[in-house]
């Protein structure tokens, strides 16, 4: 899973590194690379390894040949995402179409979202920051919206809901 937020420089020939501990998700992936595009949404790149980019070509596959949402999302996801490969340091080189895109510039801050995780310009992300913060607070005010995101499971329902937080409780037992 990508976690956390850090900020890494970006060299003169558009080379940044991945956070290790993203390197370290991507460890048993097939290729030794990142799948990453513009986001449509805004001003970012989205990214993330095989099963990011595979769960992107699933969902457009049952949308089926012919649907108009999976004939924008062929193009605006798959046709646009490109395999980066690192280097022997765990450095990426992005596109310079991609840097423009997202306004990076110097610095490239890396944001995980589980699956798949973000880049952007370090600036607008510090606002943008502050912004999701913002939401977050006033959301969780809301009882509907604190109930869809499972507030108030009890831990018995959260592990029996998550097979992999199962596991690794009965294997911290031994």
């Amino acid at each position: 899973m990508f976690l956390s937020t850090s900020e890494h420089g970006v060299d003169a020939k558009n080379r940044v590194s991945v956070p290790a501990s993203y390197r370290t998700v991507l460890h048993n992936d097939p290729h030794d690379a990142v799948y990453i595009f513009p986001h449509f949404s805004g001003a970012y790149l989205e990214g993330g390894g095989e099963v990011f980019i595979q769960q992107y070509r699933a969902d457009i596959a049952r949308l089926g040949r012919y649907d108009p949402l999976a004939q924008v999302m062929e193009i605006a996801v798959l046709g646009a995402a490109k395999r980066l490969d690192f280097d022997s340091t765990g450095r990426i080189t992005l596109p310079k179409p991609f840097i423009t895109h997202a306004g990076v510039e110097g610095k490239a801050t890396f944001i995980g979202c589980g699956s798949r995780f973000e880049i952007w310009n370090t600036a607008d992300h510090a606002v943008r920051e502050v912004e999701m913060r913002a939401r977050a607070a006033k959301l969780m005010q809301d009882p509907e919206q604190v109930a869809r995101l499972g507030g108030g499971q009890d831990l018995a329902a959260l592990i029996g809901n998550s097979p992999d937080l199962a596991a690794l409780l009965k294997a911290s037992e031994t």
